[in-house]
């Protein structure tokens, strides 16, 4: 559902985007699918594979006003499907150069490594980590925040 405030229409969109691997999310633990911390809302997509994100889907999410996102994917060398992870990581790594050619800080797309055998609770710990380095950014600039930000890598 949308508002307008001030002539432009507000997306009720989530505003932090979290794609989760179902491979190493840990046997019996879960993350709720929606939460509120900061001030921001989180949203959780549980993906087949952290290798299945795409670009596209990053920038749709930061172009619709979330103030940024993270994908978790299985560590190095225990993907389930082969390389998944591994293209995550390079996905990550051109959203990231991208944000940094607009203005936009970097720190706005995250990725974690995360493996199915860790306790349950230390992913929770990990994405809301991410959460409040993505708060102290501030809102999308997209959504009425400075045009250009300072980059950091």
């Amino acid at each position: 559902m949308n508002r307008k405030e001030g002539g432009v229409a507000k997306s009720a969109a989530p505003e932090v985007v979290v794609y989760v691997c179902k491979n190493c999310i840990p046997e019996g633990g879960r993350l709720p699918q929606q939460w509120r911390q900061d001030g921001l809302r989180v949203f959780v997509r549980t993906m087949p594979c952290s290798g299945k994100i795409d670009g596209q889907y990053m920038f749709h999410a930061l172009e619709s006003g979330a103030a940024g996102l993270c994908v978790v994917a299985c560590p190095k060398g225990e993907c389930t499907l082969a390389q998944g992870n591994y293209r995550a990581e390079v996905r990550i790594r051109t959203v990231r150069r991208l944000l940094a050619e607009i203005g936009f800080d970097t720190r706005r797309a995250s990725l974690l490594f995360f493996s199915s055998k860790d306790p349950p609770e230390r992913l929770g710990e990990m994405v809301r980590g991410v959460v409040s380095e993505i708060s102290a950014l501030g809102a999308n600039p997209i959504r009425g925040g400075s045009a250009v930000e300072s980059s950091s890598t």
